[in-house]
């Protein structure tokens, strides 16, 4: 990441200034020929973003310096540019930096309130989802009719957010027999539904929920719980995916998860800590069949390692060093132990409980491990807004983990870009830095492969030899000057052919979250 700073700017502004002013989070040090507001949130007729070094998305490795141009919303070209037609309306400056495509969040929720009473306004969470590179996002489970109308409004530019899809719930206690689930499944196809998340059903709701899924082209995911079935029903019946971890351990179970007498179900502290002990519990050889099956099937995994981390680490979960900027009342208040929000369970929370919960992640990341080592579809879901997770925050610290599973950073990003935009549908057009693709790019300062932190929206630190960022690899010499800053982040975020300069959108999420803080404090006794 290099910035051009005239030699009269250094006379005039102290080390500290000049620091920020090479790595700046928000970019606009870093911005050549022209400015952020200038080309935010506005669709070019013409886009240029030059000479950066570009990661396909289907794991091959970086390539460039390379110009991409987008016209009308499409990459029109990718190359050198001694071949690029001349020309823009708009221009980004990659040099330093890499170009991606955008990210597909397959496990999402949209939320206007966690805390009752204490509004959270919407765009806050479009803006935190956009800032951490998040162009196309999945809903699963929300408010039909507003996600819908949101939907139309993000197609239409009208409203600055990523592309929504929209998979209603489909779960036991709905209906009555066969032709009410049919008639049900039928009346949210004409709706406009995109696809069907299935929650805690029995075989014989399965079959008819899938069959009829299947008969209508509507694809199809699983939050399977402890239930009469298992994903061994699931991947038999023909779903799409499966979301978590629940249902596969289960199905590599001899019979049953051995709970105690007194196991309340309805009750999440114990739900959620006897789910740390389910790993643990299924047979090693089982799971790998289960697997197989999966492979063989071709049904996908969105795991949402990110959403359950607080149960193996909690103490590091609420003290995450960006919710003093970014965490907003409600969400806060929503996050406090309660038995009365879902997912703020931990209520005298133990370590015993959190040692369950790291060998869980250890069995059940070598599972998914191996499930894409044998061909299996992977893809990045953050299920944010619950258990100290914040929206884009949760994202950007799923592919981290990713990363400890064992992937390489290229399978991640292709897990977050090309993976995502298969398990939609959307492979057709999104996923790749390709010509004749809609424009879902990220430019990135500094190079993800390296350290994925820097996906984060909050940055990561960075070391500087001489006021320049390097790997810390570099070795240094006794009379180099060797400093720590903060650097990183997404510069922009390109939905659509439309740039959104991401250091604008976090500084207006930063005056959301001010405001909220001073309206609760005015109002508090």
């Amino acid at each position: 990441m290099r910035v051009r700073i005239r030699r009269s700017l250094l006379t005039v502004i102290g080390l500290a200034v000049l620091l920020t002013a090479l790595i700046n989070l928000r970019g606009e040090a870093q911005q050549t020929g022209v400015s952020a507001p200038g080309i935010h949130a506005r669709p070019p007729r013409r886009l240029l973003v030059r000479n950066g070094m570009v990661i396909y998305g289907n794991a091959r490795p970086p390539a460039g310096p390379l110009d991409v141009v987008v016209e009308n919303g499409i990459i029109t070209f990718v190359g050198a540019q001694g071949r690029r037609p001349g020309g823009a309306d708009a221009e980004i400056d990659a040099t330093g930096k890499y170009i991606m495509p955008g990210i597909v969040n397959t496990h999402m929720h949209w939320h206007e309130e966690r805390q009752p009473g204490m509004p959270q306004p919407i765009q806050y969470e479009r803006n935190l989802y956009l800032a951490a590179g998040v162009t196309t996002a999945r809903e699963v489970g929300g408010d039909f009719e507003k996600s819908k109308r949101w939907q139309a409004e993000s197609n239409a530019h009208s409203i600055v957010s990523p592309r929504i899809l929209v998979y209603p719930v489909v779960s036991n206690g709905r209906f009555g027999g066969p032709d009410e689930i049919r008639a049900w499944i039928r009346d949210m196809k004409r709706q406009g539904a995109d696809g069907l998340k299935i929650v805690a059903v029995d075989r014989d709701q399965l079959e008819t929920i899938l069959d009829e899924a299947h008969a209508l082209g509507l694809r199809t995911t699983a939050h399977i719980g402890v239930e009469e079935t298992t994903a061994a029903d699931y991947i038999e019946l023909g779903v799409s995916s499966i979301e978590h971890f629940y249902g596969i351990a289960d199905a590599a179970l001899d019979r049953v998860q051995t709970f105690p007498p007194d196991m309340n179900y309805n009750d999440e502290v114990h739900r959620f800590a006897r789910a740390g002990e389910l790993w643990e519990q299924a047979d090693r050889g089982k799971l790998s069949g289960v697997v197989d099956m999966m492979v063989a099937k071709k049904v996908g995994w969105s795991p949402t390692l990110s959403i359950y981390e607080a149960s193996r680490d909690v103490v590091r979960a609420q003290n995450l060093p960006w919710f003093k900027d970014y965490l907003h009342p409600s969400l806060e208040a929503f996050f406090r132990p309660s038995r009365d929000n879902h997912g703020s369970y931990f209520l005298g929370w133990t370590t015993t409980q959190e040692a369950h919960w790291k060998k869980q992640y250890r069995i059940w990341m070598d599972v998914l491990h191996e499930f894409g080592r044998k061909g299996g579809l992977i893809t990045t879901g953050d299920d944010a807004g619950y258990i100290y997770s914040i929206y884009g925050f949760g994202i950007a610290r799923e592919l981290e983990l990713h990363e400890e599973a064992g992937f390489e950073p290229l399978e991640v990003i292709e897990h977050a870009t090309w993976n995502g935009a298969r398990m939609l549908g959307l492979d057709d057009r999104l996923g790749k830095v390709r010509e004749g693709f809609t424009a879902d790019l990220l430019v990135v300062n500094g190079n993800p492969l390296e350290n994925l932190r820097l996906l984060n929206p909050d940055g990561a630190d960075v070391m500087l030899i001489n006021g320049r960022p390097v790997s810390n690899y570099t070795p240094a010499a006794p009379t180099d000057r060797v400093q720590v800053a903060r650097g990183g982040g997404i510069e922009w975020t390109i939905k659509d052919g439309i740039p959104y300069h991401v250091p604008t959108l976090m500084g207006e999420v930063r005056e959301m979250v001010a405001q909220a803080r001073n309206r609760t404090r005015t109002t508090t006794p």
